[in-house]
């Protein structure tokens, strides 16, 4: 007996209920709340060579592992509360996207450089981060990479050239750190330095750049070993020039010295949209965690394994 619907009413309600359900589980992955009581916040006090003790927020897939492993590094010069890092490892959109992708997320903060730009306590923090994890027994040591946007991605491109890791996603980094050129002998405007110091130079990149510093850089760029992709909203954009300067000397210094680089450009998007996954188009981050994922998946060693969809909402 045949169907009241009739052989394409049902296929047709078929298709409409896959559509539904893919959709459903797509919507879960563009904005994931991932179950805090199958992967809860762990914290990890990782010690630096001059043993400073750092802090930092972890949350791992179920299971023993092993997994891959993502730093996600916060900009700025300062160092950030534990609440802070706290609510990115709970709720900041893409850091949940890669939990519930299989990654072990860390997200550190380090020591203030903003008494001076060029001080190296935030790097030893990071490096100390990185150990730590090569060590945490649901961890594949041969697997980890490096977020970090504008100071952020800074230090991911100075630990890629200080130890061994799989790839590093620098966000508009603010490489006028790592070539040197922002360093005391810039005027500040407060007691303290912070990023709006460096405008006069990323207004003006071939200025500053002098041959001081392009040795400075390129020794440093000689040393990364890694992938690299960088994520960035448009060059021209004026409110924030970051990535003019790195347009005029990052990326051309990468590239001459023959480093494995991708560039990606997302038109219209804010300084650090893809870190804090806020943002007028949604899409654009979506689109930004796709090309992050795909770029970690090409370069390590051990494959993620998405977390039962159960545990997503």
């Amino acid at each position: 007996m045949s169907s009241p619907l009739g052989r394409r009413g049902f296929l047709a309600l078929a298709s409409a209920n896959l559509v539904t359900a893919r959709a459903d589980a797509d919507d879960a992955m563009r904005k994931p709340i991932v179950s805090e009581e199958a992967c809860p916040l762990e914290t990890l006090t990782p010690v630096a060579p001059d043993g400073f003790k750092g802090f930092a927020v972890l949350r791992k897939p179920p299971g023993a592992g092993p997994f891959p492993a993502i730093l996600w590094i916060h900009g700025g010069l300062t160092t950030l509360p534990r609440t802070a890092l706290q609510d990115l490892a709970r709720s900041g959109t893409n850091p949940s996207r890669f939990l519930a992708a299989g990654y072990v997320v860390i997200v550190p903060t380090y020591r203030s450089r903003d008494e001076d730009p060029q001080s190296k306590v935030s790097l030893e923090d990071c490096l100390a981060v990185v150990e730590h994890a090569r060590n945490l027994p649901y961890v594949d040591a041969k697997s980890i990479l490096v977020f970090g946007c504008s100071g952020g991605g800074d230090l991911a491109l100075e630990i890629a050239a200080a130890t061994n890791v799989c790839g590093i996603i620098p966000e508009e980094p603010a490489s006028v750190l790592m070539s040197g050129v922002l360093n005391t002998g810039i005027p500040k405007q407060g007691a303290r330095y912070s990023p709006r110091d460096a405008l006069p130079i990323l207004e003006e990149p071939r200025k500053y750049y002098t041959a001081v510093y392009q040795k400075v850089l390129r020794a440093k760029i000689a040393r990364i070993q890694c992938p690299i992709l960088i994520l960035q909203g448009d060059e021209d954009r004026q409110a924030n020039p970051v990535n003019r300067y790195n347009a005029q000397v990052l990326i051309p210094e990468l590239r001459a010295a023959g480093k494995t680089l991708e560039v990606i450009t997302y038109p219209r998007e804010q300084h650090c949209f893809c870190y804090t996954g806020r943002g007028p188009r949604p899409a654009a981050i979506w689109k930004a965690f796709r090309d992050m994922d795909a770029f970690c998946r090409r370069h390590i060693a051990t494959q993620p394994r998405a977390i039962e969809a159960a545990l997503v909402k």
